[in-house]
């Protein structure tokens, strides 16, 4: 393989040596610092537990201030709870040093190892793609191949076999020449050919970026602002978005990307994985906590200047966030809310007891991982008044029903003005209330007795109870089960009968006076 040289400078052999740990593990990740690093610089957890690394650029020997160096690094990782710590330094280490290593693994219960100039040029032999990326000059055979795929100027194939053969192997050399990236290359008819770039493992985009530059025929048109404004972002947060295809220009590895038949772009770091609780708290000027919602971060994309941590609460509907500037440590939060086709009336109703709290003179805070973020920061815009508060009440009552009738319900997105009144029927019944119900005739069959004879030729009102063992209600469509319901009618007048072949047919109606048409329900036993 021949000798390697080492980089001279420190933060290029570390990232050298993260790329090739990112090769050997395709799961490792890059700690950044956003969202708490925990002394690690990189880190895979698999079946097992987590596995640490620590990288350090020392050349030479290992003196006295080198050696407390790593003994601290060693320190702050054993807070995590490793299952192994790796150190990896291009330094093979003399009898003396061996010494001093091994005496620092009885302190500690995971295994320590030291990966030196050897094991690295090992690795480097089994990887050869990082060696030549970092070590040798690459650039002019990888700007050969971005060429002839550029220029699509592929030798003529004899059959579509041949030809998926000649770019499987461009792809395949691609590959070679770049640790960072997969490439996969897709043909069709007419223009309908194109490139896509793959990161090789979470973070390459990061360890290796796309060199993009704009070009504009017209900068000062309002689209061209645009474009330059909406690029700069994700150069220094990563942010997705789309770019009209004419205002760019490629360099570097992305021009592997051939002239597109598509109007727009979309440019954007890769998302990488995170896992960290969170919470966004709604306070009043005076400090004191009016509402909470817990979070999730499950991914960062990272750019130039810091990150943007994204993630959502239980329920999917409420998604945050959070921008930091990795040098002034400065951050913003963004929330947006999707109201879901159909959820469970408890994890909606977090999510708007929280934005009922938030308005006019309160304050946001988050914290990650237990750990404030920002500063009390007022709220830019504000819910419209009154609107989270019906909506309130109508989940308060749902999720009570849901108690008491020992059921589930699914909240749809527009729920319609009947299943609203429904909703208040059940809970009124449920909680012992009395719900009333207008009443504008009722017919009933009865026997031909004498009671009923003298029924029909008196002229005074009838009281008629109605008994249900096992009444429901249809809420969203759903059944709920309320129990044994009495249904107390009004004074009812015999409007008019007739004789049926085994007694009367009857027909009541409620009296002229005012409420006199109401009849009432209520749970039984």
């Amino acid at each position: 393989m021949g000798d390697v040289q080492w980089p001279n400078d420190p933060m290029a052999f570390e990232q050298a040596i993260a790329v090739l740990l990112s090769c050997m593990h395709p799961t490792l990740l890059r700690v950044d610092g956003i969202g708490g690093d925990g002394g690690r610089d990189a880190q895979f957890t698999d079946t097992g537990g987590l596995h640490v690394f620590e990288m350090k650029s020392f050349i030479g020997r290992m003196t006295k201030g080198r050696r407390a160096k790593v003994e601290r690094s060693l320190t702050r990782a054993a807070l995590l709870r490793p299952v192994s710590w790796d150190v990896v330094v291009p330094i093979d280490l003399n009898p003396a040093e061996l010494e001093w290593f091994d005496n620092l693994q009885p302190k500690f219960p995971f295994p320590l190892s030291w990966r030196g100039a050897t094991w690295i040029k090992a690795r480097l032999v089994e990887h050869p793609a990082v060696r030549r990326f970092y070590f040798a000059d690459h650039h002019a055979e990888l700007g050969h191949l971005l060429q002839e795929i550029a220029r699509r100027n592929i030798t003529p194939v004899a059959t579509a076999a041949d030809a998926a053969t000649r770019l499987r192997q461009l792809c395949d050399r691609l590959a070679e020449l770049d640790p960072h990236y997969n490439f996969r290359i897709t043909a069709g008819p007419g223009q309908h050919t194109g490139t896509e770039i793959l990161p090789a493992y979470p973070g390459a985009d990061r360890d290796q970026p796309l060199h993009i530059a704009l070009s504009f025929t017209d900068p000062d048109t309002p689209e061209g602002r645009r474009a330059v404004s909406d690029f700069e972002r994700c150069q220094k947060y990563g942010d997705p978005i789309d770019l009209p295809a004419s205002f760019l220009h490629l360099s570097g590895p992305a021009s592997l990307l051939p002239p597109t038949s598509s109007d727009r772009v979309r440019v954007e770091a890769v998302p990488e994985p995170r896992d960290l609780p969170a919470q966004l708290i709604v306070t009043d000027q005076a400090g004191r906590r009016l509402a909470a919602l817990g979070l999730h971060m499950t991914s960062i994309r990272s750019g130039t200047d810091g990150g943007t941590l994204t993630g959502t609460d239980p329920s999917g509907a409420v998604t945050c966030r959070l921008r930091v500037n990795r040098t002034t440590r400065e951050s913003s939060i963004k929330i947006d809310v999707e109201v879901p086709e159909r959820l469970r009336p408890a994890q909606w109703l977090d999510v708007v007891q929280f934005a009922s709290q938030a308005g006019p003179g309160t304050n946001l805070h988050m914290t990650l991982a237990g750990h404030p973020v920002n500063d009390p920061a007022p709220f830019r815009v504000s819910p419209r008044q009154g609107g989270s508060v019906p909506v309130l009440h109508l989940l308060e009552k749902l999720v009570a029903i849901e108690r008491l009738a020992v059921t589930t319900l699914l909240v749809p997105k527009d729920p319609s003005t009947g299943d609203l009144l429904t909703v208040r029927e059940a809970h009124t019944l449920l909680t012992g209330g009395t719900v009333e119900e207008v009443v504008s005739s009722a017919t009933m069959e009865a026997d031909n007795t004498a009671f009923v004879r003298g029924l029909l030729a008196a002229d005074h009102p009838v009281r008629l109870r109605e008994s249900h063992p096992e009444y429901e209600v249809k809420i969203f469509g759903q059944s709920v089960p309320i129990g044994p319901v009495v249904r107390t009618m009004p004074p009812l007048f015999i409007s008019s009968h007739e004789r049926t072949s085994d007694g009367w047919r009857i027909t009541l109606t409620p009296g002229p006076e005012p409420g006199a048409n109401l009849a009432t329900l209520q749970r039984g036993t």
